[in-house]
Formats: C-alpha cells, sequence, structure tokens
C-alpha cells in the first residue's frame, strides 16, 4: 500500500513539475543555409496569418514579411544586404501571438567604432599612417600593391604612425591599406 501510494506522489509531482516547465515551440525553426542566408521552417499548419519581423539593435523593425498557407511551408531570407551586427527575428500571428524569435549574429561589427585612422598623401610616392587604437584590442595592418602584400604588421599599442615610401610604384593609387582584427575581419582605408 505503501508503494502505491509512493508511486501516486511521485507521478502527481513529476507530472505538476511537467506541465509548470516551459516548453520550447518546436513548430518554428530556424536554420542557416550559406552566409548571411537563412530558412525559416513552420512545421504545422498556421492558425491564419503569420508574420515574420526581423528588428535591428535598436528593437526597429527594418522588414516585415506577412505569409498566408494552409499547410506547412518555409521560407528563405538572405539578409546580405543589411550591416554587420545583431539582428532578432520574431515570428507570429494574431490568433496565437509570438510563436518564437530566433537571434541572428552576422558578424562582428564595424572596425570603425573600435579605432580612428587617417591616411595622408605627402607626395607622390609617400603616405603617413596614424592611428589611434580606441579599444587596445590588437589589430594587424596590411598594406598591398595592386592586391599583393607588401607590408604586415600587428598594431598593439593605443597610438600607431608611420610613413610609408613607395619607390617602385607608378602611382599611389595601386596602394591599399587594411586594418583587420584577430578574426580577419577588417576596412579598407583611403587615402585623403
Amino acid at each position: 500500500m505503501r508503494l502505491i501510494i509512493a508511486t501516486l506522489l511521485a507521478f502527481t509531482f513529476s507530472t505538476a513539475v511537467f506541465a509548470t516547465a516551459p516548453v520550447e515551440n518546436p513548430i518554428v525553426t530556424l536554420e542557416k543555409i550559406g552566409e548571411k542566408r537563412f530558412q525559416l521552417k513552420y512545421n504545422g499548419i498556421p492558425d491564419g496569418k503569420v508574420t515574420v519581423a526581423i528588428k535591428d539593435e535598436s528593437n526597429r523593425i527594418i522588414y516585415r514579411d506577412v505569409i498566408e498557407s494552409e499547410k506547412v511551408f518555409f521560407k528563405n531570407y538572405d539578409l546580405n544586404k543589411l550591416d554587420l551586427g545583431n539582428y532578432q527575428i520574431e515570428v507570429f500571428n494574431a490568433e496565437v501571438g509570438k510563436l518564437s524569435d530566433f537571434e541572428v549574429n552576422l558578424g562582428p561589427k564595424s572596425l570603425e567604432k573600435t579605432y580612428f585612422a587617417k591616411v595622408t598623401e605627402l607626395d607622390d610616392q609617400t603616405l603617413a599612417l596614424v592611428l589611434k587604437n580606441l579599444n587596445g584590442v590588437e589589430k594587424k595592418l596590411e598594406i598591398f600593391d595592386n592586391g599583393r602584400l607588401v607590408f604586415e604588421a600587428p598594431i598593439t599599442g593605443e597610438t600607431f604612425g608611420r610613413k610609408f615610401k613607395f619607390e617602385n610604384v607608378t602611382s599611389l593609387e595601386s596602394i591599399s591599406i587594411k586594418i583587420s582584427d584577430k578574426s580577419g575581419f577588417g576596412n579598407f582605408l583611403s587615402v585623403r
């Protein structure tokens, strides 16, 4: 008799805990299918129209898609035209409310906020580069002549300044300067 009562109590507690535990909605999934490309899958029959909203970091809706379907569906989203950063994709409908939301990271934010750099043309063969490293994280400087790497150096301090003389180039227009972080993501600087 005690065994039956203990079993019933254990079953009651486990059922109560199971019923109150939050369950994620497995009907909606988001899968990365390429560089900045995602596939939204709706694995059930929708109750009315389904709305997909893409929000930026300031919680502003930058894209809204209303989908009418009477069966299971999937939809591809190409986010290549969006700036780098974090975005949120929310899926909801009028009948049920919010179904799911997904965080999407499109790579690190632009390096422009982590350094200030200025490249000045001193004469037809000499460039001056001044860089202020705003966050103190190590960066890499690369200089290319027509796509060929001619100089490479780490930038570890808070400031960096140097003159570069290019004797074997016909024009400084063929010179490209790139500042990148450890992940390899970077920006090219233009001569002023």
